[in-house]
């Protein structure tokens, strides 16, 4: 296979001779060539060759920025160096940028030949002499890297493990030894599973024959893990693979973070929102029975007494003697007749004895009935009619939910039509509720906008009832609100 080069340099005589030489070479074919730095990206670019031989003294781009240029425009060609100089920092700083070769322009047709070859061959080639430069810099590198790395092992503050292939502590940092009150003695040797409570130790084991197996380079998991004294904390592990020229030179990274102050957060916190749906159920259970005493004492006191006004008022309209007092009197009564209305109204609303007395579907039904008259807007309301027993609790969350949902929807949603579809799935009650408005581009978590609270506490009691909430709403098409709670009797 003929391997195409392109030479860079700024004196035609040198691309003339190099290019007379190169071609006498089997094998071997150029294919341009260039005299200044942005030339040679361009035609390097249109041409794609396998090797560019670069003089790093270009006009215009030189140096460690020709390199980079020309490898961000053709990250698949390989470049040899060529220069005067063979310092340490210079002839490293090349390497560094991308060159695969150094050549000393000094240098014999054979080492160029030579160089090609091996670079082809996806080695890295340097002139003699430099090798012990470049390698005298790589172990000063490896001592710093070396000695960066201890730092960082030493001083942290999670718990590092070094693993052989069989799952045995090499190596722990002074973190993991705090952490475990174990001493390195004691530590170096033991499987880690010494730290992993039995129940977890067969799973661990698994995960870490697969990372040793090269089925994956890393995992993470969240385990308790045993103190040397018995005592349990929470830590999450994350372990990674180097791998050595062997499966026997393999070594885990295993690196444990303490997370037992986080884990007791999360339970305090799962604590609170769980008090804080029962609060927010027993003020929903509460507020209704408020308002179911004040319906009650509107309808059965304040209606009752205005009835019976009417009625003697009426009595004594007929029993008048003057006919002057006529036309005041029913007055007055037509004022009776419409507080009477507005009472048994506002009774109705402040807690519908629908609900009590014929069920959840058939308030909704009213429910959506009163949105119609109120708003403008058509409800329809359609359930598969079979039964749906539930207790006072559910049945009033239920209702103050549609309440909510449905007056926001006939406010905010711009909708013509919204419908209702009640359902039973097995011992689940299944409530969808769907408006052709201009949709809201929200969803159950959404903290904004006319339902960012309201949403927020739909779900938080739907969720003490074992339920949940699902909003789909994009801007132009609509909403749709699903509830699902289960039934209890």
């Amino acid at each position: 296979m003929t391997t195409r080069i392109f030479l860079a340099d700024e004196y035609q005589i040198v691309r003339q001779g190099l290019r007379a030489l190169l071609e006498k070479e089997t094998g071997l074919e150029v294919v341009g060539e260039a005299a200044k730095g942005p030339a040679v990206v361009r035609q390097v670019q249109d041409l794609a060759p396998d090797i560019v031989l670069l003089d790093l003294g270009l006009p215009e781009l030189h140096g460690v920025e020709a390199i980079r240029q020309i490898l961000a425009a053709s990250p698949q060609v390989k470049i040899i160096a060529l220069s005067i100089y063979d310092d340490r920092r210079f002839v490293v700083n090349i390497l560094k940028a991308g060159a695969s070769g150094y050549l000393l322009k000094d240098c014999a047709f054979e080492e160029l030949t030579k160089a090609i070859r091996a670079v082809q061959a996806s080695k890295t080639f340097l002139s003699p002499g430099l090798s012990d430069i470049v390698a005298q810099d790589y172990i000063e590198a490896l001592r710093d890297s070396e000695a960066h790395f201890r730092t960082i092992f030493e001083v942290t503050t999670i718990g590092i493990a070094l693993l052989n292939k069989d799952g045995r502590v090499v190596e722990g940092n002074p973190a993991l030894q705090r952490m475990l009150g174990y001493s390195l003695t004691e530590l170096v040797n033991q499987e880690f599973t010494v730290i992993i409570l039995p129940e977890d130790a067969s799973r661990c084991k698994a995960l870490f024959r697969e990372l040793v197996q090269g089925k994956q380079d890393s995992y993470q998991v969240e385990k308790k893990y045993i103190r040397k004294d018995g005592q349990t904390a929470w830590g999450r592990l994350n372990v990674s693979l180097i791998r050595g020229a062997r499966v026997e030179d393999h070594l885990a990274v295993c690196m444990i973070e303490d997370i037992t102050a986080q884990k007791q957060a999360e339970k305090e916190i799962r604590t609170y929102q769980e008090q804080l749906r029962s609060v927010a159920s027993e003020l929903s259970l509460t507020e209704e029975q408020e308002r179911r005493r004040l319906a009650t004492d509107l309808h059965d006191h304040v209606g009752q007494i205005l009835a019976l006004a009417q009625i003697k008022l009426g009595a004594i309209r007929e029993s008048a003697a003057s006919t002057y007092l006529v036309e005041p009197m029913d007055e007055v009564r037509r004022l009776l007749e419409q507080t009477i209305q507005y009472t048994r109204s506002l009774s109705f609303e402040l807690s519908p004895p629908i609900l009590y007395d014929l069920g959840f579907e058939a308030a909704v039904e009213w429910l959506a009935e009163l949105v119609q008259e109120q708003h403008g807007i058509t409800v329809k309301v359609q359930t598969d009619r079979s039964p749906k027993s539930m207790n006072d609790e559910i049945r009033v969350i239920l209702f103050q939910t549609m309440r909510e949902l449905l007056v926001n929807l006939a406010k905010h949603a711009n909708a013509k039509n919204i419908s209702v579809f009640i359902a039973r799935e097995d011992a689940t009650l299944q409530v969808k509720i769907e408006e052709d408005g201009l949709g809201m581009g929200i969803s159950a978590d959404a903290a904004n906008g006319p339902f960012g609270f309201g949403f927020f506490s739909i779900r938080e009691r739907l969720r003490y009832l074992g339920g949940q909430l699902e909003v789909e709403s994009e801007p132009g098409w609509g909403t749709r609100v699903t509830l699902q709670v289960p039934l209890k009797y």
